[in-house]
């Protein structure tokens, strides 16, 4: 269980407040950077964010605080468990998750709603295969995050981002391109 002894009780309200609105959304960012250690990624943003809340200065809306926080939690907590395990990318097992879009009308038709999971699926798989670094500019970009928020979540230079995005779009389409050529 996570010890908040340093939590004065009113940030730990104002904690559990933030997870209590914003807690799913976190839940969901996690599952597709950490796939099976979602949860262990959740539990440590969690603590990080009671134990930052004393310093949290107003300079930005506190959700968005949160958001970025959370961010940073995540990423550094993969970066660990992948330096813990001596790999360099994660397993490839791990589940990456795109963000759910709006039911449309034609998604009532079995045929197109299997096509379009073959279709997510495929694309999935071939974010899993990218490294690290450029799996998580673009998951955050799916995030509906600007590059400078990238560039400031992830503490990397406003170039570095827009590299690592630009390659990860390049390799991702390379691979959807290579994975329908074979399947013709």
């Amino acid at each position: 269980m996570i010890s908040l002894a340093s939590a004065a009780p009113p940030d730990l309200a104002r904690c559990e407040e933030l997870f209590a609105t914003r807690g799913d959304r976190v839940r969901r960012l996690a599952q597709r950077l950490l796939g099976q250690d979602a949860d262990d990624g959740v539990q440590e943003v969690f603590t990080a964010t009671c134990r930052s809340l004393p310093s949290f200065r107003g300079e930005a809306r506190l959700t968005t605080w949160f958001h970025r926080l959370a961010i940073r939690v995540l990423c550094a907590y993969r970066r660990r468990r992948d330096r813990q395990a001596g790999r360099e990318f994660a397993d490839a097992e791990v589940e990456q998750r795109l963000s759910e879009r709006t039911v449309r009308a034609h998604r009532d038709d079995p045929l197109t709603r299997l096509d379009e999971r073959e279709r997510k699926e495929r694309v999935l798989a071939a974010i899993a295969t990218l490294s690290p670094p450029l799996r998580e500019v673009l998951l955050l970009r799916g995030e509906q995050l600007s590059y400078d928020e990238i560039s400031d979540t992830l503490e990397i230079p406003l170039g570095t981002v827009k590299s690592r995005m630009a390659s990860a779009t390049i390799q991702l389409a390379a691979r959807l391109h290579r994975h329908q050529e074979s399947s013709r």
